[in-house]
């Protein structure tokens, strides 16, 4: 009987994935609001590719335990990436 090694350095990427999109998104959301054209399209352009590096787990996750797993891992990095930004935009005051 062969032990399936369970990686996982996915769920860390997931975790550090979601906290770079959301702050990519929430800068994204501010270069609206100031009318900046230029940021936002390049904020358009790499929108796309902050989420390829969790994408593939989670269409990849056979079971719900897993996919639970990469949801916790998720929400939890949004919610550190909206504290990262929260705290940048007060020092910018």
């Amino acid at each position: 009987m062969e032990v399936k090694k369970v990686d996982n350095k996915k769920y860390l990427i997931v975790f550090f994935s979601a906290g770079i999109l959301e702050m990519g998104s929430t800068f994204y959301i501010s270069v609206v609001s100031d009318k900046n054209y230029l940021g936002m399209l390049f904020f358009a352009f790499i929108g796309p590719f902050l989420g390829l590096p969790f994408v593939g787990y989670m269409v990849d996750s056979k079971t719900w335990k897993e996919r639970l797993k990469l949801a916790l891992c998720s929400g939890f990095g949004y919610l550190i990436g909206s504290l990262i930004t929260i705290i940048f935009f007060e020092i910018l005051k």
